[in-house]
């Protein structure tokens, strides 16, 4: 790729100005007549030297352009204040990358930064007390296609969801249930729902049962009769299904805890044992068991069963875990993160929070649901949008920004509707392709494809957003800002239209103009395909 290629090329020319090596990036300018790349390495790099007298921008874009030299892909550079470069790029040198987008297929896009890294995405992750809601069908479009661009790095991901089958929501469980079933007096906080009547008809013979021990079997009956095919549904499946029960049945929880009393990092006070936790970082020592006096008997902590979740991943060799957790948990990933400071795990810990989902119909919130009774659930959205549609309308927010989902935009079938539009414009390369292959058109072998011929403005322009795909997929593999990909493959539907629309292709003047514009329209199929490939979505043949 030219991009590639020049961003390597100012690297060189930096380096042997005696500035320190740093990443270089060059955009695609709004303003086209800014050039076609522009880079402010020179703005970075005078601050970089302001400890050593510092140097004007313009002065060093200078230098830089004089340890360039000439380019056999550029045109033309030029600088512009306060220390930008703009770089022209030929013609020919950007419309020879359709030729490499067709060979390398549903490999371009593919970066190895992450070769010989192990990570792990845990997402969803929802308390198996009840149908998942809207919020878990977020988290799990966006883990899911972040474990799939990680994957497409180079990354070895493994997709977990970790189940909290034990504790105070389980026994909760259970004790709604029973109090559904008139066994035991109804509380305030017990789950609500035709989900839990459901459940004290199909378990009539378990109501013997203690709260707890009949929380376990209704949990399990959940994780496998509920939230795995809504998964399913959802074009969802994890690696991994871990139980945290499995964490006290293999006595982690209490090794964990021994542990962090030999190393010097827990104490006990007032009949507890609490995390030195404040000396790495957190506002507080937290408990990791609590006393006799306030529970009855001496119990440990989520938190300290957390601690011990996640230093078995570690052990088990992953490099990094990244955790989507909502946004009710902001502020619990401090004290986990300072108890892995503590054991020597320090830094590898990734959460991403998400803020919550609202359904709208008409404008108005739909705010009640009819099995769950107080939230709407992730198959009752199913039952009304195509799983495609879900998948994007998600994807398209940052995490940290709450969505408002329009359940009537989601349902239209028109180019108001972003993922019709952008899965209408994949249908529509696949038709005209196949129009030519018909009328024996088809681009052919890339090698006999004269690109020199595209020249037009709005030929170049798709074929710049094109080569822009690679590097977008290795800056979401580096920062999981995920929601750049639903907006990238919007743009590219965008330019794709526009080029379709002003440049006759089947008709086009000469022969080999036409060939050369097939082969431009099999290159935004592969990308565009590859796109949505990552994001969980079906590229369709028609439409």
């Amino acid at each position: 790729m030219v991009k590639q290629q020049l961003e390597q090329d100012l690297k060189k020319a930096v380096e042997s100005l005696g500035f320190k090596s740093s990443d270089i990036v060059c955009s695609i300018p709004q303003n086209e007549t800014f050039g076609d790349y522009t880079s402010n390495i020179a703005l970075q790099l005078s601050k970089q030297k302001s400890g050593e007298g510092k140097q004007n921008p313009l002065e060093i874009a200078n230098k830089i352009l004089s340890k360039l030299g000439d380019l056999i892909y550029l045109s033309k550079t030029e600088i512009a204040a306060p220390g930008f470069i703009n770089f022209f790029i030929k013609p020919e040198a950007l419309t020879e990358q359709v030729k490499e987008i067709s060979e390398t297929g549903k490999d371009f896009g593919k970066n190895e930064i992450g070769q010989g890294k192990k990570y792990q995405v845990e997402f969803v992750s929802a308390n198996p007390t009840g149908p998942l809601t809207l919020a878990n069908g977020r988290g799990g479009a966006l883990g899911d296609t972040l474990a799939n661009i990680l994957a497409y790095s180079g990354f070895d991901v493994e997709r977990e969801y970790y189940v909290n089958d034990t504790g105070n929501q389980v026994r909760l469980l259970g004790e709604s249930v029973l109090a559904r079933a008139g066994k035991i007096e109804p509380k305030p906080e017990h789950y609500q729902g035709i989900y839990i009547k459901e459940l004290a008809e199909k378990f009539r013979d378990k109501l013997n049962l203690e709260p707890l021990e009949l929380g376990h079997l209704l949990a399990d009956y959940l994780m496998e009769a509920e939230i795995k095919p809504t998964l399913l549904r959802f074009g969802i499946k994890h690696d991994e299904y871990y139980s945290e029960r499995s964490l006290h049945q293999k006595s982690l929880v209490t090794k964990t805890a021994e542990l962090l009393k030999e190393k010097g990092l827990a104490y006990e006070k007032d009949g507890a044992l609490w995390l030195r936790s404040s000396d790495f970082g957190d506002e507080k020592d937290r408990v990791l068991i609590t006393s006799e006096k306030e529970r009855g008997k001496a119990e440990p902590t989520y938190f300290l069963a957390d601690i011990a979740y996640h230093l078995e991943v570690f052990q088990e060799g992953f490099e990094k875990k990244i955790n989507l957790w909502g946004a009710d948990h902001h502020g619990y990933e401090k004290r986990v993160e300072a108890a892995l400071e503590a054991l020597g795990y320090g830094g590898r810990l990734k959460v991403i929070f998400m803020q919550m989902v609202k359904l709208f119909r008409e404008g108005k919130e739909v705010r009640m649901s009819k099995r769950a009774g107080t939230f709407v659930t992730l198959d009752e959205l199913l039952e009304q949008v195509d799983r495609n549609v879900a998948r994007f309308f998600f994807l398209m927010y940052s995490p940290d920004s709450q969505i408002n989902f329009n359940l009537d935009l989601a349902k239209e079938r028109s180019n108001k509707n972003p993922v019709f539009y952008v899965q209408y414009a994949h249908a529509r390369t696949a038709n005209i392709l196949a129009k030519a292959a018909d009328s024996q058109t088809s681009p052919g072998k890339a090698n006999g494809v004269d690109y020199g011929v595209l020249k037009s403005k709005e030929e170049l322009g798709l074929i710049k957003a094109l080569t822009a795909f690679p590097d977008l997929v290795k800056e979401v593999g580096e920062n999981y800002q995920v929601q750049k990909l639903p907006a990238y493959a919007i743009s590219l539907a965008d330019l794709f239209h526009n080029f379709y629309e002003k440049c006759q292709v089947l008709n086009a003047e000469t022969p080999e103009l036409r060939t050369a514009r097939l082969s431009l329209i099999k290159a935004v199929k592969i990308v565009l395909g590859n796109v949505l490939g990552l994001m969980g979505i079906e590229a369709p043949e028609r439409m």
